[in-house]
């Protein structure tokens, strides 16, 4: 598939628009490059049966080539700076930031939310709010990946990585590995469910009483010795 993912936040657009930007100018070279190339084959062909001609260039035709190529160049790297840092920028919400941290592991994402409450592989948040990951790892390097919503970024061990995204609509996004951690990095996904203001406070409410009756009840297999 020739074309990107939809685009459903702020940072995913930047990206889209930058790789737009860059197939165009791919096109366009490819294009100027063989259109020049049939052209002197078209233009400097030798009949059959005489000396091939000598060509030579008009003057300064190599500098001016370089210099167009240099520009094309130069263009495309401040694009592609200017696209890169507002992706990596935190995008304005009417709510409040939403900070969750993000553990990589071999090979599953665990979310932790500001409630203490935590899940796996699905991550849960607000639609129209600035969600912001601290990417974490515990062994190897593994990316963090959900086109639809955000560029990809690495969680490094020892280090903690940030990255920010608003969900402009709800619905489910899915994550890939786009970073090779091991044997089973293929099976490490992730999914996105942005949901309503209400929806996600009573997710991670549920989430923290779920868990909380857990541990309860382990704690009284272990005290009432029914545990092997």
């Amino acid at each position: 598939m020739i074309s990107p993912e939809p685009s459903h936040s702020p940072q995913a657009h930047d990206t889209t628009t930058l790789y737009w930007i860059g197939l165009i100018a791919i096109l366009l070279l490819a294009v100027a490059i063989n259109g020049a190339l049939i052209f002197a084959v078209r233009r400097y062909r030798s009949e059959r049966g005489s000396e091939p001609r000598q060509i030579r260039s008009a003057g300064g035709i190599q500098l001016r080539a370089g210099a167009a190529l240099g520009a094309l160049a130069l263009a495309l790297f401040v694009l592609g700076v200017v696209y890169t840092e507002n992706a990596r920028e935190a995008p304005a919400s009417e709510a409040k930031p939403i900070e969750i941290s993000a553990t990589g592991q071999q090979w599953l994402w665990r979310y932790d939310y500001p409630n203490d409450s935590f899940s796996y592989y699905k991550l849960v948040v607000p639609v129209d709010t600035t969600i912001v990951l601290q990417l974490l790892s515990t062994d190897v390097v593994h990316s963090w990946y959900v086109p639809e919503l955000s560029g990809k970024f690495e969680a490094v061990p020892g280090k903690t990585n940030e990255v920010s995204f608003r969900a402009d609509d709800e619905g489910v996004y899915e994550g890939r590995s786009a970073n090779f951690s091991g044997q089973g990095y293929a099976a490490m996904r992730t999914e996105v469910d942005v949901v309503s203001a209400d929806e996600y406070r009573t997710f991670i409410k549920q989430q923290k009483s779920d868990i909380q009756s857990a541990q309860d009840r382990v704690v009284s297999e272990i005290q009432s010795g029914n545990t092997p």
